[in-house]
């Protein structure tokens, strides 16, 4: 094989592993359903879930569904897409309390399947901190309307 044989196949790879990077995961852009079930963890009693269901427009700049409640001020940091896969580092302020959490979502094309842990802490760290596990369905609806 020659030099420069070897230098094209070298470039055709490089390319072909950029764009196998940049394509994302299994998603369509548009209009999405969100089920989303809410426990909380670590209480000395049970407690019933708290169920829950939004819509929302997500696309490609977008692959993190928003499940703030109302009243609180919410930022998504560290988002990572591995294969069909997103993680996200989400901080939430409501009122006194901070809300920080870890979420991870897996996209089947219309669908997806997903969890997020958080934990509600209080503004003076004084109070112990409340777990809470996200459980989140989501599927297309359609085109995200205008």
């Amino acid at each position: 094989m020659s030099i420069r044989t070897m230098k094209f196949l070298t470039l055709l790879l490089a390319g072909n592993t950029g764009m196998a990077f940049a394509a994302g995961p299994d998603f369509k852009e548009g209009e999405w359903g969100v089920s989303y079930q809410m426990e909380v963890v670590g209480m000395p009693f049970p407690m019933p879930p708290i169920t829950a269901r939004k819509t929302m427009c997500l696309d490609k700049n977008n692959y993190v569904p928003d499940n703030s409640q109302q009243g609180q001020e919410c930022k998504v940091s560290d988002q990572k897409v591995n294969g069909n896969t997103v993680t996200w580092t989400m901080r939430c302020r409501a009122q006194e309390r901070m809300i920080e959490g870890q979420g991870k979502i897996t996209y089947k094309g219309e669908r997806y399947d997903g969890v997020m842990d958080a934990k509600l802490i209080s503004a003076d760290y004084r109070s112990p901190a409340v777990g809470y596990q996200y459980t989140m369905q989501g599927q297309r609806l359609g085109a995200c309307g205008k």
